[in-house]
């Protein structure tokens, strides 16, 4: 029995220091207290971000075809699904003029033609039509990373009418009976 309360009494002070060291190590540090911080309490932007450029003058106009349907909701002009791969890049300029708007850019194929989709309509979150685009730019990066993509010219450029909130991106294929998503931008 001495032996067996020897080795009570030795880990007692071991285990009474463990938890002193796990009590201690639990502690919230003093720069995540913001009654004792001193620094910034915002993180700061993650490296390589870049602000957004902004225009003072207006938005360009939307191309001639997506203009009639400007408000109108996306499944009434465009009720069918297809299928096509892409995405939505990001949006490269805000207009602050009037009107306002944003320039919007990605890349779009059709899988059906195996040729770019021809064309693309940015929906807002209730699901109207706010802007539309073509495209026909060069993407080089496109079919080297993307084997069934083969034409670099898959690239596209859309203009909003809004420069807030969130915006989907639509292909539009089958000669203009069906849509497929890409993929969308927060503003």
């Amino acid at each position: 029995m001495p032996a067996a309360g020897h080795r009570t009494r030795g880990a007692f002070p071991a285990l009474a220091a463990l938890v002193a060291l796990a009590a201690a190590a639990c502690s919230r540090p003093d720069w995540t207290d913001p009654e004792t911080s001193k620094g910034a309490r915002a993180l700061p932007p993650p490296a390589g971000a870049k602000a957004i450029p902004t225009d003072s003058a207006g938005a360009p106009a939307p191309p001639a075809w997506v203009a009639p349907l400007i408000g109108r909701q996306m499944r009434s002009a465009f009720p069918k699904d297809g299928v096509c791969i892409g995405n939505t890049d990001g949006i490269v300029r805000i207009y602050t003029g009037t009107p306002q708007g944003a320039r919007i850019v990605g890349w779009a194929w059709d899988y059906a033609r195996k040729a770019p989709a021809p064309r693309v309509v940015l929906v807002d979150a209730g699901g109207a039509i706010v802007g539309g685009g073509e495209t026909g730019y060069a993407r080089v990066d496109v079919p080297r990373h993307v084997p069934a993509v083969t034409s670099d010219k898959v690239g596209w450029e859309a203009v909003s009418s809004v420069s807030a909130g969130r915006v989907e991106t639509f292909a539009v294929i089958q000669d203009g009976a069906a849509v497929c998503p890409l993929a969308g931008v927060q503003f």
